[in-house]
């Protein structure tokens, strides 16, 4: 190892030791207005569906919409908050109501006809016809179980937990993002459908059905309600109408201040291989960092020779503040330079691998040296 470090004192006199004190920026807080996630539905909706809701009678979410959009119109001081969000003018203009006829006779649908009938006359750039049959929903079969929202009797217990979430994003201890796939979708995370903070609490096993992973999950809604739906459903339901909600995750390391600012995690991880020479190794860890989630950074660990093509286990975690992550992970590794694992392993492929970031040292050497680090920057401040 190039630049190799033997004690602090050598990296304390060292070009290393200033790269490790090179402090991030602060990212700016994200405030988090339930108002504006309510109103972004509605611009997702016209986005994806070319028009602004209406009160169809049929669609229940869609009448909900529209409602909320009619109540902004009719209420300046909200235009006016909302107004900066408005990015495809849906404020400047003003919502046609859709009348639906009443229909009592074979006479009243001739009278009336097709498009006056689907109130078609009422909404622009719309031609429709009711032999039209393209935006009838396809004929499914129905599985045998539906999950059902239903009133959770012993909600108390989450609810300081959703009220934490929402000071955390005032705060900007956590953000809201746009949700991207059903890998985002993780035991004890937070995400936001049409307007409702979540809670997922947990991911059940992960079954083949219909060719396809699925897990059922347990979520817990802030209006005090739950649902077992899968998880597929769920992924499907937050990319059309919700996002994620980012971790907050709580720090090992003491003394943190509201304006400390996070670069990311040192991970320690213990190796669930079966080979014979791996496992016979005792005390023996992968020191990593990661800006990101841990848990995404090993997701794919038996596909990579870093993790030696084997699952692994988190074994601890140290959320890092006001340093240079990166640099932190090379400081440790200088300092237990005379434990990192002397073997050569055959992969997968028939070349043999050289392990990196594999150390043999106890959980109470390790946090020796961690806590060396720390210390010596809090006296260099």
């Amino acid at each position: 190892m190039a630049n190799r470090y033997h004690s602090i004192d050598e990296i304390f006199n060292s070009s290393l030791f200033d790269e490790i004190l090179t402090t991030p920026k602060k990212a700016p807080r994200v405030q988090y207005d339930l108002e504006v996630e309510k109103f972004l539905e509605i611009v997702d909706f016209v986005k994806e569906n070319g028009r602004e809701p209406y009160k169809i009678p049929t669609d229940l979410t869609e009448r909900s919409l529209a409602s909320r959009l009619n109540g902004i119109r009719k209420d300046p001081d909200r235009m006016e908050h909302l107004k900066k969000y408005d990015e495809i003018g849906l404020l400047k203009m003003q919502q046609k109501e859709v009348d639906i006829p009443k229909i009592s006779s074979i006479d009243d649908i001739l009278n009336s006809g097709s498009s006056e009938l689907l109130g078609d006359s009422k909404l622009e750039d719309s031609v429709t016809s009711i032999f039209d049959t393209s935006s009838l929903q396809k004929v499914t079969t129905m599985p045998e179980y539906v999950a059902k929202r239903k009133k959770l009797k012993d909600f108390a217990k989450y609810e300081e937990l959703f009220k934490k979430c929402h000071r955390e994003l005032t705060e900007g201890k956590r953000k809201i993002v746009p949700f991207k796939n059903e890998q985002d979708i993780e035991p004890n995370s937070f995400y936001v459908l049409k307007g409702v903070l979540l809670y997922v609490e947990n991911v059940g096993e992960r079954k083949k059905i219909k060719n396809k992973t699925n897990a059922r999950l347990r979520c817990i809604f802030e209006n005090g309600t739950e649902s077992d739906m899968l998880l597929r459903s769920l992924s499907a339901e937050l990319y059309k109408h919700g996002r994620r909600v980012t971790d907050n995750v709580e720090t090992l390391l003491d003394n943190v201040r509201e304006d400390d600012v996070s670069t990311g995690f040192i991970y320690v991880l213990k190796s669930l291989s079966t080979d014979p020479q791996i496992r016979s190794i005792k005390n023996l860890y992968k020191i990593g960092f990661t800006t990101g989630s841990v848990e995404k950074r090993i997701r794919n660990a038996e596909n990579e020779s870093t993790y030696l093509y084997a699952p692994v286990e988190i074994v601890t975690t140290y959320q890092v503040f006001n340093m240079n992550g990166s640099k932190f992970e090379t400081t440790i590794h200088h300092l237990l330079a005379n434990n990192n694992l002397d073997v050569s392993i055959l992969g997968p492929n028939g070349k043999m691998l050289v392990p990196k970031e594999w150390f043999v040292v106890t959980l109470e050497e390790l946090q020796e040296v961690i806590d060396e680090i720390v210390m010596m920057v809090n006296l260099y401040d």
